[in-house]
């Protein structure tokens, strides 16, 4: 069993509009679950959002700043911290986090901290027995920048994102290690770079109710070491507006997936399914 968190993109949903300088309290909830390898993740943040310009302009749109505490958690690790999240204009979102990381044994191959030795050290489940598995505990700082769009084709819209993420962690203390979050091997300090791109049709199915279909493409690169991970698939997504005073947007989703490139599963399928929840607390000023 390999936990893995599987970034899962913002919905493309403006923020709710309030009265101009309303500040607000606010919950994102997600949960996914994974197959190849096998998986799942909670992600809950609790912040404060306030918006940005003038939600009547097209360009300030769900324009907002949001900071708060963000809590990842798997069978086998928790990443909890807190984060700041700036959208100055419809299209471009921009976030930083600072979260501590712990990870554990599960008593089961492939679930734990895992010390190496070098980069190309063997990293298949056969390899990474329960023997092997240990607790340990590090740090990350994570840069996110995500560019969105939507073009209106007649009925329907197309819907375009792309989300670069810059990480830098320290994690334990062998020379490299297995990461379980984004399913690669890292130096005990290091950096990684993903970028996620989605190509999504978003078709009414009622006035509240949208059905997107289409695909996305994801790269995961370790500069230290030039490893590139590449999958890519069809994604298939149902959203819900406002489905409660309290709830802005409820979607569920699922992703396919074939691994290009990989450090052990490359030409190997994969799937994954989820939900993301956003909460509005009501004005908190």
């Amino acid at each position: 069993m390999r936990p893995v968190a599987i970034l899962v993109l913002a919905m493309l949903v403006p923020a709710p509009v309030h009265a101009e300088g309303t500040v607000r309290g606010v919950v994102h909830q997600r949960f996914i679950a994974l197959l190849n390898p096998m998986g799942m993740e909670h992600t809950l943040e609790v912040g404060a959002r306030a918006p940005l310009g003038d939600p009547r302009e097209i360009l300030f749109m769900g324009a907002h700043a949001e900071s708060g505490l963000v809590s990842y958690v798997s069978p086998v690790y928790a990443m909890h911290g807190a984060y700041v999240q700036v959208s100055p204009l419809a299209f471009l979102a921009l976030r930083a986090e600072l979260t501590h990381t712990q990870l554990w044994p599960l008593g089961i191959s492939g679930a734990g901290y895992y010390g190496l030795t070098a980069y190309d050290d063997d990293v298949s489940v056969s390899a990474l027995n329960a023997e092997r598995g240990e607790a340990a505990g590090g740090w990350s700082a994570r840069a996110y920048a995500t560019l969105q769009g939507l073009v209106p084709l007649g009925p329907v819209r197309l819907l375009i994102q792309d989300q670069l993420i810059v990480q830098h962690a320290s994690l334990g203390g062998a020379s490299h290690y297995y990461d379980m979050k984004w399913d690669l091997v890292l130096a005990r300090q290091d950096l990684v770079l993903i970028n996620s791109a989605v190509l999504l049709l978003e078709i009414d199915l009622e006035a509240t109710t949208h059905l997107r279909l289409g695909a996305y493409d994801d790269v995961r690169f370790v500069p230290s070491s030039e490893y590139l991970g590449h999958q890519v698939g069809p994604l298939v997504m149902l959203t819900l507006d406002r489905p409660a005073p309290e709830v802005p947007s409820l979607s569920f989703f699922v992703r396919g997936g074939y691994y290009t490139h990989h450090v052990v599963r490359a030409d190997e399928l994969t799937i994954l399914g989820g939900v993301v929840v956003d909460y509005d607390l009501g004005a908190i000023r």
